[in-house]
């Protein structure tokens, strides 16, 4: 498990599991549409407002003590209108299915500082239920507060009317959360699977964390390089001769094995010749025959000019005449 990240190793985190991130992101953005659009129930909003002006005592004089007077009353309003009071008599006039509990919290009421007018907003999941629900409380507030506090200082001055367009849920807020949360889980699971890696990622780590000394790098490939090599002409190849595995001793086993690396040798030294080498075939012969009996093994080797001419009979040939003498010098050792 890495125990540190940086940010050069997080950016090579996104951008090698980056379908990850992006398939949660999509995966977020499709629950939320879904959510959005197919589960949730669209509520609409109706607000109307109310005026709480001075007491009526026969003079026309506003003072000042009463404007502060009728701003205190508000709090003492929003209390009532909230109340079974009204809200039974609400439900009565309006035959509603609602319980008093449940239009109380379809109820809010805003007030402006210093302000003697206040408003009452319903939310209901119909647009023109929710405008009826708020006229009908304006309506029976404004009539029933002389019975319970013995004023008339209530007016309407503003009816609620049918607004069409639903406050919740917002359709943009709730996508743009589902994606980033969606983006979020996807770069935490990428996270997760870096963290539960136990690949080598690179030679640094073996000199690092287990302290091997880094002998070499091989390279790989690359598709020019791939291309190249499979336009090469076939003479430049180094054909590796196909042998049947044995169920003969070890030594027989060794012997093929020396036999092939003698080929294979012969095959590369006949390449370097040719491209690089102006001498005669007699000389090449020579060098080759040279390079041959200094070779140790103590096996028959034919004189052949490149492995590319050798038969796939002749070749069986030569392992069948080693096998048979190996076999020879293991009876005779055997006597």
């Amino acid at each position: 498990m890495k125990e540190e990240v940086s940010l050069k190793d997080l950016m090579a985190i996104i951008k090698q599991r980056m379908w990850i991130i992006i398939s949660f992101g999509t995966l977020g953005l499709l629950l939320s549409a879904v959510y959005t659009f197919l589960i949730v129930t669209p509520m609409y909003d109706s607000t109307t407002q109310l005026l709480v002006n001075r007491t009526n005592d026969g003079t026309n004089s506003i003072q000042l003590n009463d404007i502060n007077s009728n701003v205190q009353m508000i709090n003492t309003y929003k209390d009532i209108i909230k109340g079974p009071v009204i809200l039974e008599g609400v439900k009565e006039k309006l035959n509603l299915d609602y319980t008093v509990e449940q239009l109380a919290e379809m109820i809010v009421i805003g007030v402006n500082q210093n302000s003697q007018v206040f408003s009452l907003t319903v939310t209901a999941p119909n647009a023109g239920e929710a405008a009826e629900i708020a006229n009908g409380i304006a309506a029976t507030f404004q009539s029933a507060i002389f019975d319970i506090m013995n004023v008339e200082n209530v007016s309407i001055i503003s009816g609620a009317t049918v607004n069409s367009k639903p406050v919740s849920p917002v359709a943009v807020n709730n996508l743009v959360i589902g994606l980033g949360v969606g983006l979020l889980f996807g770069f935490g699971i990428a996270l997760l699977r870096y963290a539960l890696d136990k690949t080598i990622d690179d030679h640094q780590f073996v000199a690092q964390t287990i302290g091997w000394p880094n002998l070499g790098v091989i390279s790989e490939l690359n598709k020019e390089e791939l291309l190249a090599i499979s336009n090469m002409p076939k003479k430049e190849r180094v054909p590796v001769p196909q042998i049947r595995k044995s169920d003969s001793t070890g030594n027989l086993e060794t012997a093929k094995r020396e036999r092939i690396g003698d080929l294979e040798m012969r095959t590369s030294e006949d390449i370097a010749i040719k491209e690089t080498s102006k001498e005669k075939p007699v000389d090449i012969a020579e060098k080759r025959k040279k390079k041959t009996d200094s070779m140790p093994g103590g096996i028959h080797r034919e004189k052949l000019t490149t492995v590319s001419e050798m038969t796939r009979e002749k070749i069986g040939a030569i392992l069948k005449n080693e096998s048979s003498q190996s076999a020879n010098a293991g009876s005779e050792r055997g006597k």
